[in-house]
């Protein structure tokens, strides 16, 4: 990786790059299809129990090894001992590419989408490739140039992650704007009442049992993992004791905000039962 000491990040472009790391507009979609509003109470407890917790602790590891390259290893070895910090920093690292990997199948999934209006990944070939073996090769190369692009160095880095967390944060503003737009064509009527039942229990028949309803704290754990990747760019932010922390707790609070609202939003603009309790609705194509 290229030396560029000189580039220094400031607190609106970590927070953007927090937010490109870790926000996923798709999360508030998939928390409504399984859990309806209920989903706000376990989002909010998540964040609470969570995610505040974490970012407290990556603050202070990040004010404590300000000046440390090396990131997460960095921090694991100052905790405890080189091989810990080997073993730690090694099942992190294939932890995340196998999600980078699986996470673009739903990348592809927005390319078909925006192409043909719907998802046509499933009829995908190529030569003898069935659409599972394209999607794999695609899936790999999209990796690659991931890691190229990571490659050049921390200034392209902040630069793409400057891109992406505008357009996050796009995505979910208009998102609300347009189910406002909604609300009003309805006349002021929600799509999906908002009713004490709603608040608490699920429209999923999948998500009924005490035992299926504390699974779902999975998927709000997902909704906010990842705070740890920014470690490997500490060294890189401007006044890291101060800002660094600052950043992580920004982030948290308009992160949860922006899951509250854009879960909301969604009982505002679609009815659960009609849209999304019939055939052909999945975690993959659910936000569409």
């Amino acid at each position: 990786m290229k030396n560029n000491d000189h580039v220094k990040i400031s607190p609106s472009s970590l927070v953007l790059m927090i937010f490109s790391s870790i926000f996923g507009f798709s999360n508030s979609l998939t928390a409504f299809y399984q859990m309806g509003y209920s989903s706000i109470i376990w989002y909010i407890v998540t964040a609470i129990l969570f995610f505040l917790p974490s970012a407290l602790i990556f603050a202070e590891y990040g004010a404590s090894f300000k000046g440390i390259k090396g990131g997460i290893f960095s921090w694991l070895e100052g905790s405890t001992n080189e091989k810990v910090s080997f073993i730690g920093t090694f099942i992190w690292l294939a932890a995340w590419v196998i999600w980078l990997v699986s996470s673009t199948q739903f990348f592809l999934v927005s390319v078909s989408t925006a192409i043909f209006g719907h998802d046509t990944t499933q009829s995908w070939h190529l030569g003898s490739l069935t659409s599972t073996q394209l999607l794999g090769v695609l899936e790999v190369i999209f990796l690659v140039i991931v890691t190229f692009c990571a490659a050049k160095g921390i200034d392209k880095i902040k630069a793409i992650n400057n891109i992406g967390g505008i357009f996050t944060l796009g995505i979910a503003i208009g998102f609300t704007a347009v189910s406002l737009f909604v609300f009003i064509l309805n006349h002021g009527q929600l799509a999906e009442p908002v009713t004490a039942q709603n608040m608490v229990h699920s429209p999923n028949p999948a998500f009924q049992s005490p035992i299926a309803v504390i699974s779902f704290i999975v998927y709000a754990l997902f909704a906010y993992g990842g705070l740890e990747t920014t470690s490997g760019v500490i060294d890189s932010v401007d006044k890291p004791e101060k800002n660094y922390p600052k950043a992580l707790i920004t982030a948290m609070v308009l992160m949860t905000a922006l899951y509250v609202v854009n879960i909301f939003m969604c009982g505002v603009a679609v009815n659960w039962n009609k849209s999304l309790g019939g055939k052909g609705v999945d975690l993959a194509n659910v936000e569409y």
